[in-house]
């Protein structure tokens, strides 16, 4: 079932690879960018999927982030459920 699964993701891969150079290629048409100077003159599908491509590395990135923030919160509480288990379990043996 894993292998089914990844067939279908490196489809799905290829299909958007496809479908982005299909989109460069169908879209020629030259503009030119102003942020703050003149940059050169890109087409519009180049552009299109540069912006792609930085905004998903840049998501990626965040993303990691994110969810190694979460990982460490999530390992802190279970830490601290153990140091309560274990001087409770500490106090109980006291008494």
């Amino acid at each position: 079932m894993k292998g089914f699964f990844r067939f279908i993701t490196f489809l799905l891969f290829f299909g958007i690879i496809l479908l982005g150079f299909l989109f460069a290629v169908n879209n020629t048409t030259e503009v030119i960018l102003w942020v703050g100077f003149d940059l050169p003159p890109f087409s519009v599908g180049e552009l299109v999927i540069i912006v792609f491509i930085v905004g998903g590395l840049l998501g990626l990135f965040l993303g990691v982030g994110i969810f190694r923030q979460m990982k460490h919160l999530l390992q802190i509480r279970k830490l601290r459920s153990q140091i309560e288990k274990l001087q409770g379990n500490a106090e109980h043996e006291k008494s």
